[in-house]
């Protein structure tokens, strides 16, 4: 008698842990945004739920990430929180356009040898993988310095790390595919804090504290935030990867030897992207936004003669992480829209005192009190909603609008979670670092950066007499 292998349905297959824990979760959040006695009415009610059962389910990943998106771009119109044109003008944004541009643009290193030459010229840096891990930091640093967008950053960086991590023939998911790819993201994202053009949520400040008869200038901001919050948030993060992963990376790769050779394709990608980087890196002179820069650079990048790519390159676009990001959006819009931002922004002003503090321990409250909003929306959002309440809250107190808006953006610049942040979230969509990776790297640099490196920070500015 014949044996058949025995074939088990998908419906059939036993359910992960982590979707059982995220259940659980979510009907807790149900309950308490249901029948809690919350400050909230119902559309609050609503809004929070959302957006707790959206962490929790891109956490976890009970079901995808563009999966979750899509539930949330259907839920937020279905329950009345906010109209469909209201939701979905958040794909009008221009950083759903700037994502899409981004990967388009990326298609120039990976689509031609590119990538392949960049790489070999980092691999020329494999001394040792402590050094290599601070190297690839600190790039990830100066990328922050020239290119005002996050995003951009990373959709131009990651090809490059991608081309590396084959060549060295390492596999995805693992200690040295972590520590290459955490090293560079984090560090151009956390480090951005301390740089005025590199992070939406400190334009965000800035615009407030100018609208106040209070403008800051980009050398101001780097001499107050650049140093501890920048600089060594960064170092910090490399020590935590190399503590982490311990990655041993080869100091002498046995590689074939690459063809060195740029041909025309080559040349017309590296001639764009150098123009791509000039123009974003020079936005506060010609004004011209990153995200009209980035289009303009796709139209280039396939246009027939001059750039290397073809129509046929926008079907490799990675589309489903723009619904996310979209998605990530609208979330924000209902939270304003709803009026939980303002209740929220309400009772934390209710609830905060600096009136019988120092101006030490007052600065480390604002900067405390910010953090918890940043697990609810975009934390451009949250520089929007918070900073207009914190600035009348600490002017009662005695603080200077400069002191209360450097402090909200070192709080709006801790994330400790990927969807916290879409630069997490792209470099996550690439599939060489595991969700769990991630949210460890990142709970542990904030956590640091929370115990130490905020006290030290505030440290400094006495030293430097910001108070």
């Amino acid at each position: 008698m014949s044996v058949y292998p025995v074939r088990v349905a998908g419906y059939l297959r036993p359910v992960p842990k982590k979707a059982h824990i995220a259940l659980f979760l979510i009907g807790i959040v149900a309950c308490v945004s249901a029948f809690a006695p919350l400050p909230f009415d119902t559309s609050g009610r609503i809004v929070l739920a959302l957006a707790l059962i959206s962490a929790i389910s891109w956490t976890l990943e009970p079901i995808s990430i563009e999966l979750t998106a899509l539930c949330l771009l259907l839920a937020i119109p279905a329950s009345g929180v906010a109209t469909f044109e209201v939701t979905f003008s958040a794909f009008a944004r221009p950083a759903v356009w700037l994502v899409f541009s981004g990967m388009v643009i990326s298609q120039l290193i990976t689509e031609t040898r590119l990538g392949d030459l960049l790489s070999g010229i980092i691999i020329t840096r494999l001394k040792h993988p402590a050094t290599f891990i601070f190297e690839l930091s600190l790039l990830g640093l100066i990328l922050a310095i020239l290119i005002p967008s996050g995003i951009v950053r990373v959709l131009i960086i990651l090809p490059v790390l991608i081309s590396l991590i084959d060549a060295l023939k390492i596999e995805r998911h693992s200690p040295q595919s972590a520590a290459i790819v955490l090293s560079v993201v984090c560090a151009t994202y956390y480090g951005g804090t301390g740089i005025l053009t590199a992070s939406v949520p400190n334009l965000i400040i800035m615009g407030v504290l100018e609208s106040r008869q209070h403008p800051i200038f980009w050398a101001e901001w780097a001499t107050y935030l650049f140093p501890v919050i920048g600089l060594l948030r960064v170092l910090a993060g490399s020590l935590i990867i190399l503590f982490l992963f311990r990655p041993k990376i080869p100091s002498d790769p046995d590689l074939p030897k690459a063809d060195t050779h740029i041909g025309n394709r080559e040349i017309r990608a590296l001639a764009l992207l150098i123009f791509g980087v000039a123009a974003w890196a020079t936005d506060t002179w010609h004004h011209f936004h990153p995200v009209l820069i980035g289009l303009g650079l796709t139209i280039l990048s396939i246009a027939p003669r001059v750039g290397p790519l073809s129509t046929a390159h926008l079907r490799k676009v990675n589309y489903p992480i723009l619904i996310f990001i979209g998605s990530a959006f609208a979330l924000g819009e209902a939270v304003v829209t709803s009026g939980l931002s303002t209740t929220l922004a309400d009772a934390l002003a209710s609830m905060v005192s600096l009136d019988m503090s120092s101006p030490f321990q007052q600065l480390a409250t604002i900067t405390y009190v910010v953090i918890p909003f940043n697990f609810l929306v975009d934390t451009a959002v949250v520089g929007s909603v918070l900073t207009p309440p914190l600035l009348e809250l600490g002017a009662a107190a005695g603080l200077t609008p400069l002191q209360i808006g450097l402090s909200i953006a070192v709080g709006t610049g801790m994330v400790f979670m990927p969807y916290q942040g879409a630069p997490f979230m792209i470099a996550y969509s690439f599939g060489y670092v595991t969700m769990r990776q991630f949210i460890t790297t990142m709970v542990l640099i904030c956590l640091v950066n929370l115990i130490l490196l905020v006290p030290l920070n505030l440290l400094y500015w006495r030293w430097i007499g910001l108070f």
